[in-house]
């Protein structure tokens, strides 16, 4: 078994139209031993701004942001894209990294026209070394250090939880840095819980997710929401429409009492948090235990054994109970909105194998050729996107009135008054605010980022007017 231990820094944490600055991945075989590293960093996309507070806590400089030596955003995909793929079949392990590395690096090679799912595909699986950390300060105490802020309360920001257990070099907030912080991190669990290490590789899939949830009656789910919570639950339906979410039901919950109530008062119940019946995303490293080994802050653990074993029974074999408490659950999300950006259709369906086959075609042909090209796709979106690439790598290779657009559709994207995403105005407002509470250290960056800002708005003006 192979590793590839990864970190992005980034423009700011809008996973769908921010962008990735710096790349880093370490990649090792199962005793952590080094086989091969990745860094690269790569320039400011022209129709994106980077927050000043991102800028601020990765020590990126505006001169950086648009250094000619560093490769385009395009140019720096692509190398990791390749040396990924050299890797590959491996588990890829960040720190926190099903929540924000992974969504971001999947939009930036979604937004350079390559196959999104590197991480799970191909052989590759994934997990996250801070939910590891989560789950070893509930199921092995004694493990890590885990640090606590002011209030008495835990963090597990990798940062303080590095330095707290021996990692004193921590170059941290930069992408390489927080790898070896990561790798440290996993070794030490390994070497000090090696049951909880072995149950967290062997979940980074989702079939033994989903073998567990259906053959075991009982088990035991943590999650964090600030702290740990725990609960004792039983499988009792799957998402008809997302194969990887299965639901559980809390065995604190009567199985007789939610029976008899009326279909009103069993949905204003499961309202309530935390909520007795939940989504399992079965491809998402979700911290299972078995029911033996709950903690005290798992309520029904007071029922014992039998009773939970019973319990279980009852909604495994009560079909209708089973499917209402399935479709309140279900009737309680809201829809996934559709969206007219392109960042935001990711996941609006997979690509047709001819369009895949025109997207690696894409990335081999001349420059010149690859706008004819991008007619053939039968995926708007990938037209879309591969218009952008042009435009951002070889824009005179865009028909006249096609480039005009994009530069237009650019500078409106820089000043609009209403969008999803950091603009121009927004970034002086948020700088502003930052200057207020500066120190002596950061306000000379922040007022030569104010005047850059606003130099960039009256240019950006100037071009969508």
């Amino acid at each position: 078994m192979r590793f590839i231990f990864y970190d992005t820094e980034t423009t700011g944490t809008n996973t769908s139209f921010d962008q990735i600055l710096q790349f880093a991945a370490i990649y090792t075989d199962e005793h952590f031993n080094e086989l091969d590293r990745l860094e690269i960093r790569g320039r400011l996309l022209p129709y994106i701004i980077a927050a000043p507070g991102a800028l601020l806590t990765n020590g990126v400089s505006i001169e950086r942001l648009h250094d000619p030596s560093l490769p385009s955003h395009y140019q720096m995909v692509r190398t990791i894209q390749a040396k990924l793929r050299a890797w590959s079949p491996a588990v890829f392990i960040g720190y926190n990294s099903l929540r924000f590395d992974e969504n971001i690096f999947r939009q930036a090679l979604y937004q350079t026209l390559h196959p999104p799912y590197l991480t799970n595909t191909g052989g590759n699986s994934r997990t996250d070394a801070m939910k590891m950390v989560q789950a070893a300060s509930v199921f092995a105490p004694n493990a890590l250090v885990i640090p606590l802020i002011d209030t008495g309360a835990p963090t597990f920001k990798l940062e303080a939880v590095a330095r707290a257990n021996g990692f004193e070099e921590h170059n941290a907030h930069d992408a390489l840095g927080d790898v070896e912080a990561t790798i440290h991190l996993c070794r030490l669990i390994r070497e000090r819980a090696l049951g909880l290490w072995t149950t967290f590789i062997r979940f980074n899939r989702k079939l033994p997710v989903q073998d567990l949830l259906q053959h075991e009656p009982v088990v035991c789910l943590t999650e964090f929401y600030g702290g740990p919570f725990s609960w004792l639950v039983t499988a009792i339906g799957r998402n008809p429409e997302n194969e990887n979410e299965i639901c559980v039901v809390d065995l604190a919950e009567s199985p007789e009492e939610l029976s008899e109530m009326s279909d009103e008062d069993l949905a204003a119940h499961l309202r309530k948090l935390p909520k007795p019946v939940r989504w399992v995303r079965t491809n998402a490293s979700p911290i299972l235990m078995p029911s033996e080994a709950a903690t005290d802050i798992a309520t029904a653990k007071q029922l014992g054994a039998q009773e939970l074993q019973r319990r279980s029974s009852v909604y495994r074999t009560n079909r209708s109970l089973r499917d209402r408490l399935v479709n309140v659950a279900l009737g309680d999300r809201e829809p996934r909105a559709q969206s007219i950006y392109v960042e935001q259709q990711i996941y609006d369906g997979f690509f047709l194998n001819n369009d895949q086959e025109i997207m690696f075609a894409f990335h081999d042909v001349e420059w010149e050729r690859r706008f004819e090209l991008s007619q053939q796709f039968g995926d708007a979106r990938l037209r879309k996107i591969a218009q952008r690439v042009l435009f951002t790598e070889a824009p005179e290779c865009l028909p006249a009135e096609i480039r005009f657009a994009h530069e237009r559709e650019s500078a409106h994207r820089l000043i609009a008054e209403q969008a999803e995403w950091l603009t121009l105005p927004k970034a002086i407002e948020q700088t502003d605010d930052l200057l207020k509470t500066a120190n002596e250290q950061s306000k000379p960056f922040l007022m030569k980022y104010r005047a850059y800002l606003a130099q960039r708005l009256e240019q950006a003006s100037g071009k969508a007017a």
